[in-house]
């Protein structure tokens, strides 16, 4: 596995991190713990949650797994998006619709579309400092690595009394450091060296280079998270049907496979590459994921080499940030492909 040195931590962790967003929701407790160790053994020691994610059970799930490992993992947790409620009827159906997902596939679009949203919940001092509390009982710890402000506004990030709690947080011990998961503009507004966020978590693609825009304002000591890595997937497989000048680039840089094993290849080549020093999310709920994952963080393929299929890629079309989805079965291996499957839309 590889590192990467987060300088807000000390520490060297892995550079690919755990997304547990579809814990307790899409996986249920026992297969959400599985897949949790079989990251942990294959070296990912971070591990990205929220109050929000998995219908508001990730953060127990996760506990369980971290109880168990606190000195080698590291947590990254949120405040400001809350769960709807669900209702004991839903609790009751969803392992049911799990199970009948695995044998007829073609319903989890019908299941997953049905089920309520999270919602952002203004930011605001108190809510934090009972958040943060809250999220720590259900992990099982006294504190968390990193405290992320999920989805702030721009204004949110510079509040003082927003300010002041994370840095009571930190100073109370109940975070390390802390961190803005949001948008581009957000990410810019925290970059300020007067304010405490270490780090940035952002969505991060060829059609949506926001991690681009973020290094030029970048500071000494910053760590950058990314996520949405295979958000483009329909889009670029398009692209590459309409150009054959895509295509034949991808070919030229050693691509192989029909176009959706080859766009889902590059996508994860272009994560990797654009951020190399920090961390990058992906939601590896079967083995599959994970196998592919690490195959091609060995790929070694630079940003350098990328260049001329993302200028291809953005010539003349407006940059847009679709809605995240990840691949549902990913093939290992060191050559550039990847299996047909792909799955359900991947929240992060």
């Amino acid at each position: 596995m590889k590192l990467v040195f987060v300088e807000a931590l000390d520490s060297r962790v892995s550079s690919i991190g755990f997304g547990s967003a579809s814990l307790g929701s899409r996986i249920g407790v026992r297969k959400g713990l599985k897949t949790l160790e079989r990251a942990y053994e294959a070296g990912i020691t971070w591990y990205d949650v929220a109050p929000s994610y998995g219908d508001g059970t990730a953060e127990s799930i996760c506990g369980e797994f971290v109880s168990r490992k606190r000195d080698s993992v590291y947590v990254c947790t949120k405040v400001g998006m809350r769960p709807t409620n669900t209702s004991a009827a839903m609790r009751v159906l969803m392992p049911l619709a799990r199970a009948a997902i695995t044998t007829f596939p073609a319903l989890q679009k019908y299941v997953y579309g049905v089920r309520p949203a999270p919602f952002k919940v203004p930011l605001s001092g108190e809510l934090i400092t009972t958040s943060v509390e809250e999220s720590l009982r259900r992990l099982r710890t006294d504190y968390v690595d990193v405290l992320a402000l999920h989805r702030p506004t721009a204004e949110e990030v510079v509040r003082e009394d927003i300010v002041r709690a994370v840095e009571r947080v930190i100073r109370d011990g109940k975070a390390r450091a802390v961190s803005i998961a949001g948008d581009l503009e957000a990410g810019m507004r925290g970059l300020d060296e007067s304010l405490p966020y270490r780090l940035v978590q952002i969505a991060n693609g060829p059609f949506m280079p926001n991690l681009e825009k973020l290094k030029e304002r970048a500071l000494p000591g910053r760590t950058f998270v990314t996520y949405g890595t295979f958000s483009s997937l329909n889009r670029l497989v398009a692209r590459m049907n309409a150009q054959e000048e895509i295509s034949r680039a991808l070919h030229e840089l050693g691509y192989r496979g029909n176009p959706a094993e080859v766009a889902a290849t590059f996508v994860a080549d272009y994560a990797f590459a654009t951020n190399s020093v920090g961390i990058t999310l992906f939601s590896m709920l079967r083995k599959e994921h994970l196998d592919f994952n690490l195959s091609r963080l060995g790929n070694h393929l630079t940003r350098e080499q990328l260049d001329p299929v993302v200028a291809a890629l953005l010539e003349g079309v407006p940059r847009a940030d679709p809605m995240p989805f990840s691949p549902l079965s990913q093939k290992k291996g060191g050559s550039n492909h990847v299996s047909r499957e792909y799955p359900p839309k991947n929240y992060m």
